[in-house]
């Protein structure tokens, strides 16, 4: 246990000297710390995407206990690098759909239960109107964070190119959670807003000289000046390990005030978010660049990597442990992959609800077409997993290492299945999981055991999750 009388504590040097509580997770746990911050503090961050992770002419990897005895598929090459740190599931059932109300029975209709696994409080005309029937497990674990003494965002909640209303994240039984689409609008809601503003610097100038021209950037400014001067004024006072970590995030804070100094604020036409790279604490940076208009098709893999970064970002602060992350919505229907390798082109009306090259026209050919998008999002989750890789946490292991990442998809294949849908975890959130294996879950497998699994993993613990009928923790999953 912590203790709580130490006057000499890096906590109360840090309060007496005026040091932002930014700064807290840069530094390594003192003496009274260490035991708590031995495993690192934990993290979980999910990823969804619509119409299926498999084709109908592609499998999932073979299932084995140990790297040297299994190989990912083709399709997932980019997760080879970061093999002893996966933990595949194939694949979970998603019962809640088939015995409760639902507006149709197909994948599509998944996204209010993937992450609650609570059959629906009522369903819709169409499946963008499914009302959960309880908490996702991002709401409720940062709930439970925050109820024990946890001051940061209850779960950041992201998307890109969400066009319907169906949600994955709701907190509570008809309470949807509208994921943020605009990153520019992440930065100055959740971000800088848990960085206060010092008296009297909220409406300094840049340091350029330049005529203030945008309050809220001149705000956004100050805040990132008072930062940096902490920064730069603890770092003498530290040792080499702290002070390399805080070299680090001086960079990252450096770029992100580049960036501001181009970026324009969210507009009703669609808004502007920013993008770019550049390492920092080992995140590439995205709050840097160009403009990029977060409702264009075209710039998904702009804006994604951009929502991804400033969770990272958050993670490595401590703004909040509980990110989600939406790709397209429950069907994609208008979601078109234009860039590389996919380099799809809109082909028309489908003569359904969307474009023929679209992802849901695509997802139902179930051809190389879909094995070509399912390889582009599986990158995505490498994209993720090596980022967080990369990143040194406090304990001096890496973020992943005390954190959990998870990919869901709301089906197995472009065809609607809603059992045997592939699960891909990565990290494990301090040990609690069993890493470099890819596991044949029994048939029939709720997506509750998963669920109930990261309660427990993220400190939360709960003996069942959603559907209590449905049972408990798959304890195949821990180490």
């Amino acid at each position: 246990m912590m203790k709580r009388d130490l006057r000499f504590s890096r906590r109360n040097l840090l309060k007496t000297i005026g040091a932002g509580a930014a700064l807290l997770p840069l530094l390594q746990s003192d003496p009274a710390d260490a035991q708590c911050l031995a495993g690192g503090i934990k993290r979980m961050y999910i990823l969804c995407w619509p119409d299926g992770m498999l084709s109908s002419i592609n499998s999932w990897s073979p299932a084995g206990t140990d790297p040297s005895n299994w190989k990912l598929a083709p399709f997932q090459a980019s997760l080879q690098p970061y093999q002893k740190d996966l933990l595949l599931l194939n694949g979970v059932d998603y019962k809640f759909l088939r015995d409760g109300p639902h507006s149709e029975t197909t994948g599509h209709a998944c996204y209010p239960g993937m992450l609650t696994g609570a059959r629906y409080k009522s369903a819709g005309s169409s499946t963008a109107g499914d009302v959960a029937g309880g908490p996702s497990v991002d709401q409720y674990i940062g709930s439970k964070l925050k109820a024990g003494g946890y001051g940061g965002i209850v779960s950041l909640n992201q998307g890109a190119f969400v066009e319907s209303t169906a949600r994955v994240s709701w907190a509570a039984a008809g309470q949807p959670v509208v994921p943020d689409f605009d990153p520019y609008h992440v930065f100055t809601t959740y971000i800088q807003g848990n960085i206060k503003t010092p008296t009297g610097t909220g409406t300094t100038p840049p340091s350029t000289g330049t005529p203030m021209v945008d309050r809220k950037k001149a705000a956004q400014k100050s805040i990132l000046d008072a930062v940096i001067g902490d920064l730069n004024r603890f770092s003498k006072v530290v040792g080499t390990a702290d002070k390399a970590n805080i070299d680090s995030h001086l960079t990252y804070v450096r770029d992100i005030e580049m960036g501001l100094a181009g970026a324009t604020g969210p507009s009703s036409g669609g808004g502007t978010g920013s993008t770019g790279s550049g390492p920092a604490c080992g995140i590439p940076v995205g709050a840097t660049g160009t403009k990029v208009a977060f409702k264009v098709a075209d710039n998904i893999p702009v804006i994604a990597k951009l929502h991804m970064d400033l969770a990272i970002a958050a993670f490595a602060a401590d703004l909040t442990r509980v990110c989600v992350m939406q790709i397209g919505d429950q069907g994609a229907a208008h979601l078109i992959l234009s860039w590389s390798p996919c380099n799809f082109k809109s082909g028309g009306p489908d003569g359904n609800t969307g474009d023929l090259n679209a992802f849901h026209s695509i997802a139902h050919r179930n051809a190389q077409d879909k094995v070509t998008c399912d390889t582009w999002f599986q990158s995505q989750l490498a994209y993720v997993i090596g980022q967080m890789k990369s990143v040194v946490d406090a304990s001096g292991k890496s973020m992943l290492d005390s954190s959990v990442v998870v990919g869901m998809n709301n089906m197995r294949t472009g065809t609607h299945e809603t059992s045997g849908v592939p699960v891909v975890m990565a990290g494990s959130c301090g040990g609690y999981f069993k890493t470099g294996r890819s596991l044949a879950l029994p048939a029939g497998t709720p997506n509750n055991g998963v669920l109930v699994a990261l309660c427990n993993a993220m400190g939360t613990p709960v003996q069942s999750f959603g559907e209590a009928s449905y049972g408990g923790e798959l304890s195949v999953l821990k180490a």
